[in-house]
């Protein structure tokens, strides 16, 4: 997919776009301007929930503020009870992950709290776990992050509605077998990738453990085949574009206004590039959210090059390693 959002966009898909620019620039504004930590959330939080729900759906919105109680309170007991003993925890993790995507594929329309529980709940495990992190600092900016998400959703489609009514989405009927077939192949993906990141003890691992998450929402093993594809390419496409903004600006990159046109410009065009892509290829949403992952993980010293090179790097060697692991464990289940 060409993500040169100067072809045709419907004037549907342009305000989209600018929903999803607004949402992802303003949360990431919100919180390096206060100086929160883990300011990566609020970036990309908003531009998933903008980016997969085109449609104003206050049933969508009070899913993602339901999966944050639901996700501090899993990982919190996974931490707090069964940290100091790994197998229980990440067979912890496991039951989780089942009820994660048997929410996901039921037929109650209840994808968006199924993801967010495993994004949220996959996250503060993940990183709460390990000694030198602040993990109530890490819950609460999770929290803080989901709240301004569904706050600015609601300002982005005042600010910027549709013009003409959208289709309808209609979810895939899937039989029992099916949707059991399903939901253990992504769980135990799921729980292999946490599993791996604990062991291999990478802390600073942010882009690389939520792109083996994001993928596994295509379900099937197609679809995580899919996603996992143009996760790399969206991630490399975003990481040049981080890199070639670090050349144009240097020696100005700590000057707030310039970073921030620069992100601003790279939302807006990779935003375009997912609403104009109507195959479902999804490189545009991976190249947004990478952007905003990497961005929100800076500080203003920090050298753009260099983590977008390490970021790029790891994204492609995890979703890599995913996409084999999803493949073994297909064929195991068949």
């Amino acid at each position: 997919m060409s993500t040169n959002p100067l072809q045709v966009l419907g004037a549907n898909d342009w305000r989209q776009a600018c929903r999803m620019a607004f949402g992802g620039f303003v949360g990431w504004a919100f919180a390096t301007l206060l100086s929160l930590p883990y300011a990566a959330y609020y970036a990309v939080y908003p531009l998933v929930l903008l980016g997969l729900s085109p449609v104003y759906d206050r049933h969508v919105a009070l899913q993602f503020l339901a999966s944050a109680p639901t996700g501090m309170i899993a990982a919190g007991l996974m931490i707090g009870v069964f940290s100091t003993h790994p197998v229980v925890m990440t067979a912890a993790y496991l039951a989780y992950a089942l009820f994660c995507f048997a929410v996901m594929t039921s037929p109650r329309k209840l994808f968006m709290y199924g993801a967010m529980c495993l994004a949220v709940g996959s996250g503060l495990a993940h990183y709460g776990s390990y000694p030198q992190m602040a993990w109530q600092q890490l819950f609460w900016a999770i929290a803080g992050s989901l709240v301004t998400s569904v706050v600015l959703y609601a300002l982005s489609f005042a600010l910027f509605p549709d013009v003409e009514p959208r289709a309808p989405r209609i979810p895939p009927k899937r039989t029992p077998v099916q949707r059991r077939h399903l939901v253990l192949l992504c769980a135990l993906a799921a729980t292999g990738s946490f599993a791996f990141f604990q062991l291999v003890e990478l802390s600073d691992s942010l882009s690389a453990q939520m792109a083996t998450v994001l993928i596994l929402l295509g379900l099937t093993h197609e679809g995580i085949w899919n996603f996992g594809r143009t996760r790399i390419t969206g991630s490399v496409i975003g990481s040049i574009h981080a890199s070639i903004t670090q050349l144009v600006i240097t020696h100005h990159s700590s000057f707030w206004p310039l970073t921030a046109a620069a992100l601003l410009a790279g939302l807006l065009w990779f935003s375009a590039a997912h609403t104009r892509d109507k195959s479902g290829s999804m490189q545009g949403f991976s190249a947004v959210t990478a952007l905003a992952i990497l961005y929100g993980l800076l500080s203003p010293t920090d050298d753009l090059i260099g983590n977008s090179l390490y970021r790029g790097v790891s994204v492609i060697i995890s979703v890599s390693l995913m996409m084999v692991f999803v493949s073994v464990l297909h064929r195991t289940l068949n």
